[in-house]
Order: structure tokens, then sequence, then C-alpha cells
């Protein structure tokens, strides 16, 4: 992922000129915070501005919603046309989606459920999302672009992707965590490759699985793909005697796991059960990564948001993200993916330590910017908020 640098925040920037640059570009900032609940005042009136050019936006590109297609009963397909000049992506990526809402911008991501193949002789792309049990964004989406619209659009990010290799591959699919590996065996049969395919797929009911049908023609024109479908009712939760019985050959398979995050943790125990290098594993959650902090340093803390007065006693278990501290304590920081990724929770630790749930590194005890989504309170912290 590349991040782009202010050129007034830049490490190489000295002197009163530079000083004076940095202190201005975090004025306007702080002021488009404080008033619009935006970085730039540009991000505030672009919904404005769109009213009457449609395509343009302030960041990213713009895509037009052509249809929301029922997959399940609580999964749906969102059918996009990207503007012009959008590069693509490869199988197995996901972009950021952003829309207004009740004259909010809101941010999600999703992983790309079609594949380049498909996009370059479309124009199109599609995101399956699944409906998020009391979600606030998933069910509107559905809803609010049934009739069409259009939606902001990221460039495509993510290094889950396939290697140019030969090695065979096992795909672990957990839920919708089946959509970047339905990218990829996409582009696979366009590429007429024959790189051998297994792909376990779970989910909670036999109704649940998604691209059944899809999957079912894919055997017949790949044969060098074979699927399992395990279903939790009657199979229950991933083990290594799965893996062992329905695909034999795994410790000479690159393994990829896509998945909710305690399905991703299970299928790595089930693969270190079975001596599997961890060199040939691969995974992307379907979600935030886990909070996983040593009990050693479990110990409750106090989280004081310094420009709002308010100080919040913060439990060592369960642990807890400071965005969720944050929204807990009454407060409405500016967040977008929840999972580390866009940035926009970005917040200054004025004292503390923190621990970075994605990085799993923790912070020194100095001023820094952290992203409240992915930090966790390893010691009493005073944010900037």
């Amino acid at each position: 992922m590349t991040t782009m640098t202010d050129p007034a925040l830049s490490p190489r920037s000295s002197g009163p000129a530079s000083l004076a640059a940095t202190t201005a570009v975090r004025l306007r900032r702080w002021l488009a915070s404080s008033l619009t609940q935006h970085d730039h005042f540009t991000a505030y009136f672009e919904p404005l501005v769109q009213l009457f050019l449609p395509g343009w936006t302030t960041s990213g590109w713009r895509a037009r919603v052509l249809e929301v297609r029922t997959e399940l009963e609580d999964v749906y397909s969102l059918v996009l046309r990207p503007v012009k000049g959008w590069a693509g992506f490869q199988a197995g990526q996901y972009v950021e989606i952003s829309v207004e809402q009740d004259g909010r911008r809101v941010s999600r991501i999703f992983s790309i459920s079609s594949s380049p193949a498909y996009f370059a002789q479309t124009g199109l792309i599609e995101l399956t999302i699944r409906v998020q049990d009391k979600g606030r964004i998933t069910p509107w989406l559905r809803q609010h672009l049934a009739a069409g619209g259009l939606v902001n659009l990221s460039a495509a990010q993510g290094d889950f992707v396939l290697t140019h290799d030969t090695q065979p591959l096992l795909f672990i699919a957990g839920g919708s965590g089946i959509t970047p590996f339905r990218s990829m065996l996409q582009n696979l049969l366009s590429g007429e490759s024959e790189r051998p395919v297994h792909l376990l797929y779970y989910a909670r009911h036999a109704q649940h699985f998604l691209f059944r049908e899809e999957f079912d023609r894919l055997q017949l024109a790949m044969p060098y793909f074979s699927l399992t479908l395990l279903n939790n009712e009657e199979h229950g939760f991933i083990r290594a005697e799965h893996i062992r019985q329905y695909c034999s050959d795994y410790a000479l398979r690159e393994t990829m796991i896509c998945g909710p995050t305690p399905m991703i943790q299970a299928a790595r125990t089930a693969l270190s059960e079975l001596n599997v290098d961890p060199a040939q594993i691969r995974f992307e959650y379907f979600g935030a990564a886990p909070i996983d902090r040593p009990r050693a340093d479990a110990t409750d803390t106090l989280v004081a948001f310094r420009r709002s007065a308010i100080t919040a006693d913060v439990a060592a278990q369960p642990a807890q993200t400071l965005l969720e501290v944050a929204e807990q304590a009454g407060l409405r920081p500016v967040s977008g993916c929840r999972i580390g990724v866009c940035h926009q929770c970005i917040c200054k630790k004025e004292s503390g330590v923190v621990f970075n749930t994605k990085t799993g590194a923790y912070s020194d005890t100095g001023s820094e910017e952290i992203q409240l989504c992915i930090s966790v309170a390893a010691s009493d912290l005073i944010l900037d908020l």
C-alpha cells in the first residue's frame, strides 16, 4: 500500500518556513475536522458539488451502481462500472467504497468477487457483501443503492493475490470469505491455467454456500479444480482431519485462507498440527484482525480524551480497540473501514503506550499518530480527541 505524504510534513523539511507550513497544514486539518468531521473542507463540500458534477470527487474515482443482485437472503452483490481511468485490479484484491449517509461520509472495505478478465471484457466489477448483524452500513447500502447511483471508489489494494507459480493451491474459505477465491478461480479459467486448485469451503448451513452453481460449472470447465463443501451443522468447525481427508497432498500445496477471524485461527491451528510449513500459508481476515495482547500486559487502563474532557476506565479483558472505547464514551471520531486500511481514524496520542493489533508492535511512550481502530491501550493514555 502506498501512503501519500503531504510535502509540508516530510521529514526532510526543516527551518522556520517548513515549521510554519507544517503548522498551517495541521491547523487546516484541525479546523476542518472540528467543523465538518472531515480532514479537508473539499471532502465536506463534495456531495454538494456532485449534485451538479456527478463524476467529480476529491479523491479516488467514481463508480456507477448498475445492479444490486441478491445472492442469498443476507448476501448481495453490487455491480459497479468504474469511470474511465480506474486502473483495474489483481484477483484477490479489495477496494474501499464511500457514500454519504445522513450528511456524513461512510466508507467500507470489500473484496472484489469478479475477475480482472471480466473487468477487461465488460468494464464492470462486482462486490459481494454480507449484511452484518446489527450493522448500520451493509443493510443501508443494499436499500440505498437499489435504484442505482454513484459511489466513490478507491484504487485496488491488498497483496492476497496469486503468485506466478505452478505450485498446487489449497484454498480454505469461510462464509463470505469466498469472494477473493471466486475472483481467482474465474481468472484461472480465463487464463486457461492448469494449476491444480482444491477449495475447502465452510458455511454455517448447507443453504449458505455462495456461488454454488457457478462452482459446479467451474468443476466441469476446469478438470484441475476440485471442491469440498463443509457445513458446520453436519461437519463441525474446521480441523486437521478435514484437511487430511479431503486434500491428502496438502503438504505440497500453497495454502490460502480467507474468512472470519475464528475460522482463520482454527485453520492455522489445524495446519500447524499437520506440520505444514508456515511459509506455505497465506491468509486474509475477512473483517478485523484479532486483538491478541499478551496476558502479562492485561491490566485495566485509563484513557483520557483531552479535547472532550472525558476519561474512560478500560477493562483489560476483553480487549477493546480505542475506536470502540471512544464510541462507548459517547464520542464520534471519524472512521471508515475499521480494519486499519483507510487511515481515516488517525488520532494523535499525546502520551502512553498502545499495542497495534495489526503489526503486533508496541508504541513508545511519546507523542505520535495512531490508528484508533487497530490500537489497544497498553498503559494509561492521553489522546487528542
